[in-house]
């Protein structure tokens, strides 16, 4: 009877996290593509590392900016940053200055610009809210 009771109490509970598991499962971590914008001088090597260039001013992979949900991540290393956020209407819905790093709440689902500018550095990208 006891094994019974327990079968049932862990196929309810399971039954229950199944819908919460999905729910977590549409808010998955998307990585978003940063692209250096440079003038009529080629930029920084994208496929560079931090080891190969030595202590420079900031490089294009000491950037990393990700999606979950409506959820924005920026991490810069130890860099100082400003990072603008436009809606797809070009409306710009952020305008912050950090260093290291910052996390945002975006207002509304849907299609944004993203651009990372640190010294002579701006890096942009697009990407989709939920």
């Amino acid at each position: 009877m006891k094994k019974q009771l327990f079968v049932w109490l862990f196929a309810s509970l399971f039954l229950l996290a199944v819908p919460a598991a999905q729910t977590f499962a549409s808010d998955d971590e998307v990585e978003i593509t940063l692209l250096e914008v440079s003038g009529f001088l080629p930029g920084d090597d994208p496929f560079s590392t931090p080891d190969q260039e030595g202590d420079t001013p900031p490089r294009p992979n000491d950037f990393r900016a990700t999606i979950t949900g409506s959820t924005l991540e920026i991490s810069s290393g130890m860099h100082d940053a400003r990072v603008i956020v436009r809606n797809s209407s070009n409306v710009q819905v952020l305008d912050r200055q950090f260093v290291g790093g910052t996390i945002e709440q975006l207002p509304l689902a849907g299609l944004y610009s993203l651009e990372i500018q640190s010294g002579s550095l701006t890096l942009v990208g697009a990407f989709e809210a939920q």
